[in-house]
């Protein structure tokens, strides 16, 4: 009976019902709940479920419209770190068939055969900086007895010996490219010669900086006739300008050149160019540019190749013909 009484009693002690109703007692377990399990308001939850909304059209084109120029700036980089990748796979095979054909070297006197292997690379010509070195051979944009020819898509590399020139690397693009990039017949012999006449001035000043270059230089490729200026690409101010750099179609303010170069001369020239020198005076490599193709002739004018860049890279042209029109009166 008493203890029944006692139960009753703290049942219904009006204290204890007291503290537990009291705002003090809320103070403290409030917070504990919030932290252990996370606020729960009944009315601020049904409040938010009303007011959650989808995206409205003109922030869905925003949002697209962002997401297209991030693609546009960031293709081109991304495309050329994974051929910088494919080139350093290359370069590595290269290095490898190297140090092979110096060990036949070693064990035989006789000339060892040739070791060739398929290229990984997909775009014509190096992404890479120059100079770029295997073994004994080294190649800065010029071709030499050791170092021949351009790598491409589908291509080769030859790494032969020869007993009075040393080990000899020669690249070359594949079928699948050469098919993809025609060739042209061109008349080349008016600027030809005053390249030529320029091989004798290597000494002078001019060939050697910023205005290292022949405007108003005229040919014709495939029957159409170009008026451009002629950069001397192994001046060291262009040189330099060339580090890093794609052909691709441009006009002539988006050339390498334009902002190192010390005379501007927008209106009499369409596109641009550059050359090489080989070791006899003869023009090792021509490179025409202007905003539709991209062109090339290794044999001094006779046959000029198309090596313009595949169709995915016609919207990154476009876009970047777009931003120099507008920024071309900076220049004027």
């Amino acid at each position: 009976m008493t203890a029944n009484r006692k139960k009753e009693k703290i049942r219904y002690n009006p204290r204890l019902q007291n503290f537990f109703t009291s705002k003090w007692i809320h103070v403290i377990i409030n917070p504990l709940c919030e932290f252990t399990y996370g606020r729960y308001d009944v009315k601020k939850t049904k409040k938010s479920k009303e007011s959650v909304q989808g995206f409205t059209l003109v922030e869905l084109i925003i949002i697209v419209a962002i997401l297209g120029v991030l693609v546009a700036i960031l293709a081109p980089a991304y495309t050329k770190y994974i051929e910088k990748s494919r080139e350093a796979t290359d370069l590595a095979n290269a290095k490898s068939a190297y140090n092979e054909l110096m060990i036949n070297i070693a064990e035989k006197e006789e000339t060892p055969e040739p070791i060739s292997f398929k290229l990984k690379q997909k775009h014509p010509g190096w992404q890479s900086p120059l100079p770029i070195t295997v073994g004994s051979a080294s190649f800065d944009g010029t071709n030499t007895d050791n170092w021949v020819g351009t790598p491409g898509r589908n291509g080769t590399c030859v790494v032969s010996y020869d007993k009075n020139k040393g080990v000899i690397f020669t690249w070359s693009g594949g079928t699948e490219d050469a098919a993809a990039r025609p060739t042209y017949k061109g008349e080349f012999d008016r600027t030809l010669k005053t390249l030529k006449d320029g091989y004798n001035l290597l000494s002078n000043a001019n060939m050697n900086n910023n205005k290292a270059y022949y405007s108003n230089q005229t040919f014709k490729i495939d029957g159409k006739q170009y008026t451009t200026r002629v950069y001397y690409a192994d001046s060291p101010v262009f040189k330099k300008a060339l580090e890093g750099y794609t052909p691709k179609p441009a006009s002539y303010d988006q050339s390498p050149f334009c902002k190192v170069e010390n005379d501007y001369d927008h209106f009499t020239h369409q596109g641009f160019a550059y050359y090489t020198y080989g070791k006899d005076g003869s023009i090792n490599m021509f490179t025409y540019v202007n905003e539709n193709k991209v062109y090339q002739t290794t044999d001094e004018g006779k046959n000029w190749q198309d090596i313009t860049p595949n169709e995915k890279w016609r919207i990154i042209v476009t876009i970047q013909k777009v931003v120099s029109r507008k920024g071309m009166n900076s220049y004027e």
